[in-house]
């Protein structure tokens, strides 16, 4: 157990419009349930189904917010809440730290940074400054690109997840801290296998989890299954995870034949993604953009082999990880790369280096710690409005 750093008590109030799953035990419920430990309270101002949740030195409220302009209203509240909390914690002789994830998050933590007068940290997880126009299109993303730069200049400090954002911000002159997302000490636990990954590689089980967003790229990889079924007629596809394109994505399915092949399951709580992991022979990533995937860390971690695309920090990341198969975010190059890991399967002792290599690398405790730090080195600077 990680010691408690020695530092005043502290509140760190966090914005994020990245929509939760319904649900109440998710990698960042436990991640800043771990940090307000460490630091003192945690604050958690969330998108998502309707919930105000207090655990020990947790307090999670969360709110729908709608996709769009709508969204203004989701930070307007969010703003509103975000106030409340930090002068609550400033009556109560706390020291307040804002953090803003994602851009509706951003947004939220500049606002309520000027209206209490406190400290703001930028968190950036995806590589938004290295989207190709056909992740967004050409308006959306220079809108988006303009938002990371004006806020990234507002906020007293950024932290970043992987090498290439830190470096397409120190491009623009913007300085920021790397530390990588995390891994729940529950994946430092050996998965219980019924049979070791690719024990049948006629019949593979693949696996993806995260939200279906066009970002993930999941109706590429629905197009490169199509393709794979050709000659694997026995392939299964189990799709974790919720979110805008659920429908859209079924229809997909249908139309190229996967009704057999593809299951939808909805969003998974730790121990559900856990199980669903034990049952897999190969791990799939197939996203148009990325920051550093959790979900490839907990693939690594459970001696899953992946086949990842090759786009924001993942190359990068899995520098030497002989379990991972990098790939264009291209169908066929997609469905390419998972028959070459089925001819040519990892050995028992490849996976394994991997996984204390992962272990090793994206430890919760030193990750946790690492953030603690940043956040009191935060605190002491001035907010900025002053």
């Amino acid at each position: 157990m990680t010691a408690r750093n020695p530092q005043p008590p502290l509140t760190v109030v966090t914005f994020s419009g990245a929509r939760q799953p319904d649900v109440t035990d998710s990698k960042d419920f436990r991640t800043w349930g771990a940090l307000g430990d460490q630091l003192g309270r945690a604050c958690c101002v969330w998108a998502g189904p309707s919930l105000d949740l207090r655990s020990g030195s947790l307090h999670v409220v969360r709110q729908p917010r709608r996709p769009g302009p709508h969204s203004l209203v989701w930070v307007a509240e969010a703003a509103r809440n975000g106030a409340r909390l930090a002068r609550e914690a400033t009556r109560r002789g706390e020291v307040v730290v804002l953090n803003g994830a994602e851009p509706w998050g951003w947004l939220a933590a500049w606002l309520v940074s000027r209206r209490v007068r406190r400290p703001w940290l930028m968190d950036v997880h995806g590589d938004y400054l290295g989207l190709p126009v056909a992740s967004l299109g050409r308006w959306r993303r220079a809108v988006l690109r303009r938002a990371v730069v004006t806020f990234a200049r507002r906020a007293n400090a950024r932290r970043v997840v992987a090498r290439s954002i830190a470096d397409a911000l120190d491009r623009r002159g913007i300085s920021s801290v790397l530390i990588p997302s995390r891994l729940l000490p529950i994946w430092e636990q050996p998965l219980p296998r019924a049979r070791p990954p690719l024990f049948d590689a006629s019949a593979p089980r693949l696996l993806a989890v995260g939200r279906l967003h066009r970002s993930k790229g999941y109706d590429l990889l629905l197009s490169a299954v199509a393709r794979l079924i050709t000659t694997l007629p026995d392939l299964r596809l189990r799709i974790v995870g919720d979110g805008p394109l659920r429908g859209a994505l079924a229809q997909q399915a249908h139309r190229l034949g996967l009704g057999g092949h593809v299951a939808f399951l909805g969003a998974r709580d730790v121990a559900g993604v856990r199980q669903e992991m034990a049952g897999a022979d190969l791990f799939v990533i197939s996203s148009r953009d990325e920051g550093m995937p959790r979900t490839l860390m907990e693939a690594a971690a459970s001696g899953v082999p992946v086949v990842a695309t090759s786009v924001g920090g993942i190359p990068a990341a899995t520098d030497g990880w002989e379990s991972v198969t990098l790939v264009a975010p291209e169908p066929a190059d997609i469905a390419a790369g998972v028959r070459r890991v089925l001819e040519s399967p990892h050995s028992a002792g490849q996976l394994d280096a991997v996984r204390r290599r992962a272990l090793a690398t994206y430890g919760f405790e030193t990750n946790i710690d690492m953030l603690a730090t940043l956040f009191h080195s935060v605190a002491g600077t001035p907010s900025c409005s002053d």
